[in-house]
């Protein structure tokens, strides 16, 4: 009986653990999109904007 009770604890752990990891690989994936966006934006903004020539 306590086998199964030491396989459900290790269980849980590993759920746990992949849950974090997940959300952490999810979160670094958000903010790499973002910044990828906000620098397109920036460069649209840049190439918007009329160069005066000398």
């Amino acid at each position: 009986m306590e086998s199964f009770w030491d396989s459900v604890k290790l269980m849980f752990f590993v759920y746990a653990l992949a849950a974090v990891v997940s959300f952490t690989v999810a979160w670094v994936i958000k903010l790499i999109f973002a910044g990828v966006q906000k620098q397109k934006a920036r460069a649209e903004a840049r190439n918007a904007t009329p160069e005066t020539a000398p």
